[in-house]
């Protein structure tokens, strides 16, 4: 979500000058700064909910002063009914249907119990590659019913079985992409087509995805207007703007990667050179002085 908060995600808070932020899903913090940064500068509060963050996350919680939040090392399902509603909720957690499905549900139903406005839900990962697959970080934590058939294998895009070489490998995915309830989209689409109330969503197809999901009672012009800002031509040509950066940028990495790569495999095969120029002397030592070798 980090790569999303100068353009889109800041701008929603900005409008919508929440007095309680609920992150879901961590990590390494990034967001979690930013976040706290403004929660710091706007006298707001926040929940940081994961249950098994990159130590990073502390380290970055370090910074802040505890009154400006509270971390729950819990589920996000275990946490959310034991919350207060937020006014913004950044969901970035577990990414898959049954968790998304029922975090949406979860922020609902307690907004109604406790009487409070349902919160603007800002959601990554809504396009591939979990848009329309399940990713389990604990697979047992998923209802075996709601659980797709999963394997520690990659992905590729525009391809549907799991590869050995592909992205996310060392986590567990779902076999097969699409289908009923698998992903994270899906899981988004389902909530709104089940649900009674007036949401409008929106979604930035890019770095993984964004989701804006604002219930009518939070919608308000200047929340449109900005909303809307990000679909203009002004907008998504800035969307381009960073992504061509953040491409290019990637490419970087992976050229000294590989040119460390290169160098390290020149070095290695010198390094065999000189040792079998080393054993053809000691061999030729040896049978200079007639001592056998071993």
């Amino acid at each position: 979500m980090i790569r999303h908060w100068k353009r889109h995600v800041m701008p929603i808070i900005e409008t919508v000058r929440p007095r309680r932020i609920m992150e879901i899903g961590a990590d390494w913090g990034w967001t979690t700064r930013e976040a706290l940064a403004w929660c710091r500068n706007n006298d707001a509060r926040m929940d940081v909910v994961d249950p098994s963050p990159r130590p990073e996350l502390h380290e970055e919680l370090a910074k802040f002063d505890k009154s400006l939040y509270r971390y729950h090392a819990l589920k996000s399902l275990q946490a959310i009914p034991q919350l207060l509603t937020p006014d913004v909720a950044l969901i970035d957690g577990d990414h898959n249907w049954y968790t998304v499905y029922n975090e949406l549900a979860h922020l609902f139903a307690r907004a109604r119990e406790t009487d409070a406005t349902p919160p603007v839900c800002v959601m990554h990962d809504v396009s591939w590659p979990y848009a329309r697959r399940d990713m389990y970080y604990n697979p047992d934590d998923i209802p075996l019913q709601f659980r797709h058939p999963f394997a520690y294998r990659g992905m590729l895009p525009g391809e549907s079985e799991l590869q050995e070489d592909g992205m996310n490998g060392a986590l567990a995915n779902a076999i097969h992409e699409g289908g009923a309830k698998n992903g994270v989209m899906t899981a988004i689409e389902d909530f709104l087509a089940g649900s009674k109330l007036d949401i409008k969503s929106y979604v930035l197809p890019f770095f993984n995805g964004l989701a804006i999901l604002v219930p009518a009672q939070r919608m308000t012009a200047e929340l449109q207007a900005v909303i809307d800002s990000f679909f203009s031509a002004e907008g998504l040509m800035a969307s381009c703007i960073a992504m061509e950066k953040d491409t290019n940028r990637l490419r970087a990495v992976m050229e000294q990667t590989e040119n460390q790569l290169a160098r390290r495999t020149q070095a290695l095969e010198r390094a065999r050179e000189l040792l079998a120029k080393q054993k053809t002397t000691i061999d030729a030592l040896r049978a200079k002085a007639s001592v056998p070798a071993k």
